[in-house]
């Protein structure tokens, strides 16, 4: 395993981003369906395509990493936890992580800007959508760590932080590492296929 340092949407950070499989689509890798197929092809795509779809607007991302920023800082007066930010963790050549941060040596943390109706809906189901769930069991996978908080950020609240601490699930882990399998092997696949069409191979 190794953390890289840059900042994140940095030209380093898309760097070293490529062809990994990242736990933001952690959902899709552990279901191994046609989800995992469509999250390969956009990988590959994007690593060789010469010039990348414009996804995000400068605006919107800024706004984000506020955001970002606030809750973590609430985070750590509300918790003790100091928060460290890394770019990216790599398990391996083909498998990593961009957290929104690590927490000493067992911890780390995925935050998540909500609204209104489910900032609340969150409060009082304790329910976390299934794609941020899979998002933190990733993270855990990749980094062997004890615990990662989920931390629901709403600024509209007099409190506007709710944490739930994820523990490590060997059940959950198992169906990665067999979607990570499958996608280390597709992704070389449409990789080989592209490579051979750029360069006008038989």
């Amino acid at each position: 395993m190794q953390i890289h340092l840059m900042p994140q949407k940095s030209p380093e950070w898309f760097a070293v981003r490529k062809l990994k499989l990242t736990a933001s689509h952690a959902q899709e890798i552990a279901a191994c369906g046609k989800g995992l197929d469509t999250y390969v092809n956009n990988i590959v795509a994007d690593a060789i395509a010469q010039k990348e779809d414009e996804k995000y607007s400068n605006f919107d991302m800024e706004r984000g990493k506020d955001m970002e920023d606030e809750a973590r800082t609430i985070y750590e007066l509300e918790t003790g936890n100091e928060v460290k930010e890394v770019g990216f963790i790599e398990l391996n050549e083909s498998v990593g992580i961009s957290p929104d941060g690590i927490v000493g040596d067992d911890g780390g943390v995925e935050i998540k800007r909500h609204d209104n109706n489910v900032f609340t809906k969150l409060v009082c189901s304790g329910d976390i959508d299934s794609k941020y769930e899979w998002q933190i069991y990733m993270s855990l996978f990749v980094t062997g760590r004890k615990w990662w908080d989920y931390v629901a950020y709403n600024p509209n609240y007099r409190r506007s932080i709710y944490i739930k601490r994820i523990y490590p699930d060997t059940e959950k882990f198992a169906k990665l590492q067999k979607g990570i399998e499958i996608g280390i092997l597709k992704t070389k696949e449409h990789f080989e296929k592209m490579n051979k069409f750029i360069k006008n191979e038989a």
